[in-house]
């Protein structure tokens, strides 16, 4: 079998190209495409631990303490004492944190039109729904 029929090449071929591109549009915010997800994440659900974060981002849970650490560094996320679980912190975007994510929709929006700009709305959906599957076919493994 050729190397460019196999589904897994294909995928993780396009994953370094988009996360290179990607990478670059941030970089002028000092942020990563990791950082990006946890500030996505963030904005949409306040009050995350770092156990939901990690399930949330696909990543283990030591990775994301050390991008939390990170992110606090640079006063962009804040962690608060869960009041119901004393072990817990919840997650919160700074006021920082909160304007870099306003910056960055901008440019995450035109990267994301960018590196979809020959597909239509449909294909599009379609796409997603097929790398939707494809994860869900490996995400216990």
């Amino acid at each position: 079998m050729k190397l460019n029929n196999l589904t897994g090449f294909l995928i993780h071929r396009t994953d370094v190209k988009l996360t290179n591109f990607f990478t670059k549009k941030l970089k002028p915010y000092n942020v990563t495409p990791e950082q990006w997800g946890i500030i996505s994440i963030l904005d949409e659900h306040r009050a995350t631990t770092q156990k939901e974060l990690a399930i949330a981002i696909d990543k283990d849970q030591t990775t994301v303490v050390r991008m939390i650490h990170s992110l606090e560094a640079k006063e962009i996320v804040t962690r608060v004492l869960n009041l119901h679980d004393k072990r817990s912190h919840d997650l919160f975007l700074s006021g920082k944190g909160m304007e870099l994510k306003k910056s960055l929709m901008v440019n995450v929006m035109e990267a994301h039109n960018y590196v979809t700009r020959s597909l239509t709305q449909d294909e599009l959906k379609q796409l997603h729904d097929l790398l939707g599957k494809v994860y869900s076919n490996v995400l216990d493994d």
